[in-house]
């Protein structure tokens, strides 16, 4: 196992079993902690989570069982009751209504140029971790992820992007969780094929995420809990924060301020920066206009979870595999650049 800084680097490959229990024993500690976080984000009797995460636990196996298997050997080798690590993977739908600012999204136009800000809480930023994933008959995938979680925010090797971003609602998301989504999604090969899955998983979750391809196009999905939205495509950069923009629903009103400052500033820089290039995405990402509301987000208290801020910011580059990731909410640190297909990173200032 490899390190970027102080993210570790796992390469998760084989069967199911084989990549759960890879995954279990490689961030053992992290995943433990993972747990001890959430049950505090959570603030549920664990009999309560339990019995949450096992109605998630049928879902998630009705969709692939494959990831079903994959999450019962991450528990056994991370020693810890499965229905914890199942209820890990549906962590947003069991924080669906909770006012939390997180992320901003970009995409270039014509570029294959897809990027983010991860902003959650502080606590999550020693723990997250990047996964190389290799599987027969499906593009070897590079994800940045919490650990103990199946998929999050990466790029595979067919040349296909995903980002995404949360939105909070009142009400039930009892679907496919999102991280379950993003794993599918991150398995896919074409616009086609992803748009395809999401058909498959339906409704049930409340979440924006956003699927590039290396050849410039994308598309951007607003999930609603009963229904979801597919973002109408305007500008050269295709930009979203945490409230919905498609149709107007539901969006808890102390976060509505901070998300749509910092969708303004996206089209503020964006008229600022002529070139559509990955430094001036970097930049964008690095902007820290509007303190307390800036797209890079210094940690503050914001209630209930705790000290909210950027966990960590990363670009990417679809067409030629590769990631860019800075830990922490320190702009003027350095970008360091991971490869999906060699075992070599790249400090960029």
């Amino acid at each position: 196992m490899n390190t970027i800084g102080s993210m570790p680097l796992i390469t998760l490959s084989g069967d199911a079993t084989a990549r759960g229990l890879q995954h279990g024993e490689g961030l053992r500690e992290r995943i433990q902690q993972m747990v001890e976080v959430y049950s505090c984000f959570f603030g549920l009797s664990e009999e309560r989570v339990f019995e949450t995460a096992t109605h998630f636990k049928k879902v998630i196996s009705d969709f692939n069982n494959e990831y079903a298997i994959e999450i019962e050997a991450i528990a056994k080798a991370a020693n810890l009751p499965p229905l914890w690590i199942y209820a890990l993977n549906a962590r947003s739908e069991f924080l669906s209504y909770t006012p939390a600012t997180e992320c901003t999204l970009l995409h270039f136009r014509g570029t294959p140029l897809l990027g983010q800000n991860w902003d959650w809480e502080e606590r999550l930023e020693p723990l997250i971790a990047l996964m190389r994933i290799e599987q027969k008959d499906k593009p070897n995938i590079l994800m940045m992820s919490e650990p103990g979680i199946v998929g999050k925010i990466g790029l595979n090797s067919a040349g296909l992007g995903i980002c995404f971003n949360f939105l909070p609602i009142n009400r039930p998301t009892n679907g496919v969780p999102v991280h379950i989504l993003l794993r599918a999604l991150l398995e896919c090969s074409t616009l086609a094929e992803a748009r395809a899955m999401i058909e498959r998983a339906g409704n049930g979750r409340s979440a924006n995420i956003m699927v590039a391809h290396k050849n410039g196009e994308r598309f951007d999905m607003e999930f609603a809990a009963t229904e979801k939205f597919e973002l109408t495509d305007k500008g050269d950069i295709l930009a979203h924060t945490n409230h919905f923009i498609e149709q107007n629903v539901f969006t808890i009103p102390e976060m509505l301020e901070n998300s749509t400052l910092r969708l303004s500033r996206v089209g503020k820089l964006s008229e600022a920066y002529g070139a559509r290039d990955r430094r001036t995405m970097e930049k964008m990402l690095s902007d820290t206009e509007n303190p307390g509301n800036s797209i890079c987000q210094t940690y503050r208290t914001r209630a209930p979870l705790g000290e909210m801020g950027t966990v960590c910011s990363l670009t990417m580059d679809l067409e030629a595999g590769d990631m860019g990731i800075r830990l922490g909410n320190n702009a003027k640190n350095a970008f360091e650049h991971i490869s999906l297909n060699a075992h070599q990173t790249e400090k960029v200032a």
